[in-house]
């Protein structure tokens, strides 16, 4: 009986530790699915923008200078520059959002532990993105998205509003 009794306390563990694996994976699962949510976001707010940046930026086929194009006030904001990874989660956060955001409040929603590098780390990509056109710094700190990517976000292409 004794080796009957070891063998069910080692099939009792093995199943739990199957079990602890299994929750594992159903965590790794939500967070990969989270954040295929959070790039087909960023993919529906990336696209319609660069696709209205393709067309001006192409050149004329025949030589001649380009001729100046009547835009929407939307299409007439500069288009940022295409970013990727990490740059494009953030965009997405601050576009979700709808409000300013501090640096701590998006490393927080990037899931960064709560450390000064860390946020001074995600501080310098709010900048960097500021500077890509993607955000607006109103006061030192306070970061939101940009009026023209706002709109791409909340109303779909330019061209259908009108």
């Amino acid at each position: 009986m004794t080796c009957e009794a070891s063998l069910l306390e080692q099939l009792a563990a093995d199943e739990e530790s199957v079990r602890g694996q299994l929750e594992s994976l159903r965590e790794q699962v939500a967070t990969l699915e989270e954040q295929l949510r959070d790039l087909a976001t960023a993919r529906r707010i990336v696209a319609p923008m660069l696709a209205g940046r393709s067309r001006p930026e192409q050149a004329p086929s025949d030589g001649t200078p380009d001729a100046p194009t009547h835009t929407s006030p939307k299409e007439a904001a500069p288009a940022p520059k295409p970013v990727t990874g990490l740059d494009k989660q953030v965009v997405v956060i601050m576009a979700s959002s709808g409000r300013t955001m501090r640096a701590k409040e998006v490393a927080q929603a990037l899931g960064e532990p709560d450390v000064r590098g860390r946020v001074e780390t995600t501080r310098a990509r709010l900048k960097r993105l500021t500077a890509l056109g993607w955000l607006t710094q109103h006061e030192p700190g306070l970061f939101s998205i940009a009026p023209h990517i706002n709109g791409h976000a909340l109303g779909g292409v330019a061209n259908d509003e009108a």
